[in-house]
C-alpha cells in the first residue's frame, strides 16, 4: 500500500500528502459490493453464537496444551533423575541455537498435519543435551526434547541436526502423544514415565517388564511412535525447514545414513528410529515430499560422507575423495582450481545417484552424462605412471563409489 501511494503521489503532484495510516483516498472508492462483504464479515464476527463458539474452541485448545505441559513436566522430572546433562558447552550451544530457530518458526507458522492434532499448538520448547553415545532423540508432550551427545556427533551438518530438531518438534506440535491417547486410551499421567523409560531402555528387561505390567503394549504403544506419527513428523520437519535457513534435504540424508549404519550393524540400537527403522518406502516418501515442495535433492550439500571433496597434500597436490574412496589426484600448475572444478562436477553427477552406464571415457577424461568429471594430464602423473593408468584407476574408484552409493540409498 505504501509503495502504491508513493507512485500515485509522483504521478499526481497536486494530490495532498497521505497520512501514515491504513486509510487513504484510494480505499474510499471501493465498490458497494465490497462494502457489503466487509460488513457481513464484521457482523458475523460480532455474532454472539459465533463468538461463543470461537471462545470455546480457544479454551479447549488452551486446556489441551496445558494438559500436555503438565504431563510433560511429570515425565521430565522422572527422566532427569536418570539422564545426566552434557558437559559439552559447544555442542549444547549449537543445539540451543538451532532449536530456538526452528521452535520460533513452529510457533509462528501453522503447517500441514498428516496425522495428529490439526490445530496450531504453541509451546515453550526446551532442548536438553544429555550424556550418552546413542544416536537418539525424543520429545515429551509440552515441548521438552532430549538429544543424546551421540546424535550430535553423528549429524554431519547443521542441516541434518535441524532436520532431527524439526522432526521432534513436529511430534510435540502435532500432539502425537495426545492423539495416541485418544485413539488407544492406554496412556495415563501415572504411566507415561514407564512408556518413556521403555522407549529409552533399548530393550532393558526391567523397563520392558514394567511396561508390560502396566498393560501399555498395544499396536501403537509397543512400537513407540506409530507409522502415521513418524510420517507426519517427517513431513512436518520438511515444512519447518523450508521456512528456515536450513536445507530440508538434511531430513533425508540423516535418515538414509542412519538406515545404512543400521543395516551394517543390526545389533546396534539406533534410538531415534528404533521401532520404525528407515526403509526404502519411508525414504521414497521423503523424496516425494521434497519434490512436492520443489526442493532440489542435493545430498552433497547436507552431508560430508555423501559428497566429493578436495584434500590438499603436503607436496602441493590435491586429491579428490568421496567418502572413503580416493578418486584422483591433481598435481602441478592449477591443481587446486582443477580439483575444485572436478568436485563441483562430481557432486552434481553423484547427487543424482547415477548408474554405471552413465560413465564413459574420452581420451584422458572420465565423463558423466557426457560432461567431463575428471581430466588428467601429464602434470598430474606420479613417478612411473601413465595418463591412461591414472585415468583407469580413477574410473575403477568412481565405479566403486557409484556401486556403494546405490547400495546405501536402496537403489540396487
Amino acid at each position: 500500500m505504501l509503495s502504491l501511494l508513493a507512485s500515485v503521489a509522483l504521478l499526481t503532484t497536486s494530490a495532498p500528502a497521505q497520512p501514515a495510516s491504513y486509510s487513504c483516498d484510494l480505499c474510499a472508492s471501493r465498490p458497494a459490493f465490497v462494502e457489503d462483504i466487509l460488513l457481513s464479515i464484521q457482523e458475523k464476527e460480532l455474532d454472539p453464537k459465533e463468538k461463543k463458539k470461537s471462545e470455546e474452541a480457544e479454551k479447549r485448545l488452551k486446556d489441551d496444551i496445558q494438559r500436555d505441559i503438565e504431563l510433560g513436566k511429570q515425565a521430565e522430572e522422572e527422566i532427569d533423575k536418570q539422564l545426566k546433562p552434557s558437559t559439552d558447552l559447544d555442542a549444547t550451544a549449537r543445539l540451543q541455537a538451532i532449536g530456538a530457530e526452528i521452535a520460533e518458526i513452529a510457533n509462528q507458522d501453522a503447517v500441514s498435519v498428516l496425522w495428529g492434532d490439526q490445530r496450531h499448538s504453541t509451546f515453550e520448547y526446551k532442548f536438553k543435551l544429555v550424556q550418552g553415545e546413542d544416536v537418539n532423540a525424543f520429545s515429551l508432550p509440552g515441548g521438552t526434547i532430549y538429544f543424546f551427545e551421540g546424535l550430535l556427533k553423528f549429524a554431519e551438518s547443521d542441516d541434518e541436526l535441524a532436520g532431527v530438531v524439526a522432526h521432534e518438534i513436529s511430534h510435540a506440535a502435532f500432539r502425537h502423544v495426545a492423539t495416541l491417547q485418544r485413539e488407544q486410551a492406554k496412556f495415563s499421567l501415572a504411566t507415561l514415565p514407564l512408556v518413556i523409560a521403555a522407549a529409552m531402555s533399548g530393550g532393558n528387561r526391567d523397563a520392558v517388564n514394567a511396561l508390560m505390567a502396566a498393560q501399555l503394549v498395544g499396536a501403537g504403544v509397543s512400537s513407540g511412535w506409530s507409522v502415521q506419527a513418524e510420517t507426519s513428523a517427517d513431513y512436518g520437519g520438511i515444512q519447518y525447514l523450508r521456512k528456515s535457513r536450513y536445507n530440508p534435504v538434511g531430513v533425508l540424508t540423516f535418515m538414509e545414513r542412519l538406515g545404512y549404519r543400521e543395516r551394517l550393524s543390526p545389533q546396534i540400537d539406533w534410538g531415534i528410529y528404533r521401532t520404525h527403522p528407515p526403509t526404502n518406502e519411508r525414504a521414497q516418501f521423503i523424496i516425494r515430499s521434497l519434490n512436492e515442495f520443489g526442493v532440489p535433492i542435493k545430498r552433497s550439500s547436507t552431508t560430508t560422507s555423501l559428497s566429493a571433496r578436495s584434500i590438499p597434500g603436503s607436496d602441493g597436490s590435491y586429491t579428490i575423495w568421496f567418502g572413503d574412496h580416493s578418486i584422483a589426484t591433481y598435481r602441478g600448475e592449477g591443481a587446486k582450481d582443477r580439483a575444485a572444478r572436478s568436485v563441483i562436477r562430481l557432486n552434481s553427477f553423484l547427487d543424482a545417484v547415477p548408474q554405471m552406464f552413465q560413465m564413459t571415457t574420452d581420451g584422458d577424461a572420465i565423463l558423466g552424462n557426457g560432461r567431463a568429471l575428471i581430466e588428467l594430464g601429464s602434470s598430474d602423473l606420479a613417478e612411473g605412471e601413465s595418463v591412461e593408468k591414472e585415468r583407469d584407476d580413477a574410473l575403477v574408484s568412481l565405479r566403486r563409489v557409484i556401486s556403494e552409493l546405490n547400495m546405501r540409498l536402496w537403489r540396487i
